[in-house]
């Protein structure tokens, strides 16, 4: 008699499950996937990209398609001038200088990711940071700044004011625009974006119904401390990762 079989992690494809270089591209390739799946606008705006290990370059996809549309070939490689290493010239977002910034001064950050999230655009739009309300925002705790943004960040000089700006912290709002988050993997900088937007709902959820009371630290640093342990990130990676498998399977086919 069949039994179904318990999944907790999808397994990787064996062809590129030892190659490093080959297994960052499809982590890339599942992570697009994973937040257009959460609901989070990519249009043809928003950016992510993955730090190649050993290497000042990074992978990205092609200008001007939505994180839902991309497949095996929208990811390329790019120096940190933004010059196509190893392949056909394809369209660099101008404002991915936003990434090389942020990879020059941490070298502690593999992924970046920015998307016009609702609820984080609509909180930036009144001014507001992302506050520490509930316990799965203690990820956040003491990590999100608030950016004075002011038109796009094209070229090195504005993109350098936003990497100065984010510091040593893992995430931003940007005023009048969405989010931005940095992490040591591929799986953080995503896990994180996810985090901001789903508490910037709840906190203008809070806000509508009368006045927000923040965790206290003791409790707030409780919580970051597990919550963003490798175990616990881990298993939420895995949840993101069995969703992608049942919503999209041909995702990690490709």
């Amino acid at each position: 008699m069949a039994t179904n079989k318990i999944v907790f992690m999808p397994e990787i494809r064996s062809d590129i499950a030892t190659d490093p270089a080959s297994r960052l591209r499809t982590e890339l390739l599942h992570a697009f996937h994973i937040i257009d799946l959460s609901g989070q606008p990519s249009g043809m705006g928003a950016h992510m990209t993955a730090r190649m290990a050993g290497a000042d370059s990074m992978l990205f996809h092609i200008h001007n398609y939505g994180f839902g549309e991309v497949t095996p070939d929208h990811i390329h490689e790019c120096d940190f001038e933004l010059k196509i290493l190893g392949g056909e010239e394809v369209a660099v977002n101008p404002t991915l200088h936003i990434h090389t910034r942020i990879y020059k001064e941490r070298p502690d950050i593999n992924c970046v990711v920015h998307t016009h999230a609702k609820h984080v655009t609509a909180l930036s739009c009144i001014g507001e940071n992302l506050a520490c309300i509930t316990q799965s925002s203690a990820r956040l705790y003491n990590e999100c700044v608030y950016f004075e943004e002011e038109g796009s960040v094209l070229g090195k000089d504005k993109a350098q004011a936003l990497a100065d700006a984010l510091g040593g912290k893992s995430a931003m709002v940007l005023k009048n625009h969405g989010l931005l988050t940095a992490g040591r993997s591929i799986q953080e900088a995503v896990l994180l974006a996810l985090v901001m937007e789903n508490e910037a709902e709840i906190q203008l959820l809070g806000m509508a119904a009368g006045k927000i009371k923040p965790l206290g630290e003791e409790g707030a640093l409780r919580s970051k401390e597990y919550l963003r342990s490798e175990k616990m990130m881990g298993r939420h990676w895995a949840f993101q990762m069995r969703k992608l498998l049942r919503e999209r399977p041909e995702v990690l086919a490709m």
